[in-house]
């Protein structure tokens, strides 16, 4: 088992504004145990993983979404304006290896933070209609415990962890989850891709030296 860890830039709304960038940790597993998918996991929004910024660009630009060149480099292209179904997204983001497309990231904000937990429930269920029920996980630290009444402020402090995993005959994954800036977190990757990216960001810490 190996987790994977990328640091993404997402921006926080407030008040419809966009404020300052932020940095959320991602952990995303190929875990033993977690059942595969009644679907395969190929891609995101219709597009498949391993597709080219130009194709990406070209077919979000086709679904009426708004490039997000402030988060957006080399490696990333943000969007705003984007749906999966009838949700909004706070921001999108699809990640690239050698101009390979092998995640993408949504982020949505309830606003209100009590309502959280139940946007995560609802967008779980809607997940596994599609592929299958996921691994359901939640954790919690101590002081921190199931029932206490403190859930979310647990979940703010990092203490307490939701999320559920789904993984394919590929080990390519869905993960969706709580961020603790009290966000809906959802992730499509390509396992394949994945250790590409890593092993290209090893090298570049090695050449750093």
């Amino acid at each position: 088992m190996h987790i994977i860890i990328f640091f993404i830039k997402f921006t926080k709304k407030i008040s419809n504004k966009m404020k300052n960038l932020l940095f959320i940790t991602l952990f995303l597993t190929p875990f033993i145990g977690i059942s595969q998918t009644t679907k395969p996991i190929e891609g995101f929004l219709g597009i498949k993983f391993g597709s080219s910024k130009a194709v990406v660009m070209a077919a979000m630009k086709a679904k009426g979404a708004i490039f997000d060149k402030e988060n957006s480099d080399k490696d990333d292209l943000g969007f705003s304006n984007v749906k999966l179904g009838t949700r909004d997204a706070l921001i999108f983001l699809v990640k690239f290896v050698n101009d390979k497309a092998f995640e993408a990231d949504y982020i949505f904000d309830p606003e209100v933070e009590a309502k959280v937990i139940g946007q995560y429930n609802d967008l779980v269920d809607d997940i596994a209609r599609i592929y299958g029920p996921g691994k359901k996980t939640k954790d919690y630290t101590s002081p921190y415990e199931e029932g206490d009444g403190y859930v979310l402020t647990g979940l703010g402090a990092g203490k307490v962890d939701f999320h559920t995993l789904w993984s394919d005959v590929n080990n390519n994954t869905i993960k969706a989850s709580i961020t603790i800036h009290m966000q809906v977190m959802l992730t499509y990757q390509d396992s394949v891709l994945t250790d590409e990216a890593i092993s290209k960001q090893q090298d570049k810490e090695k050449s750093d030296f």
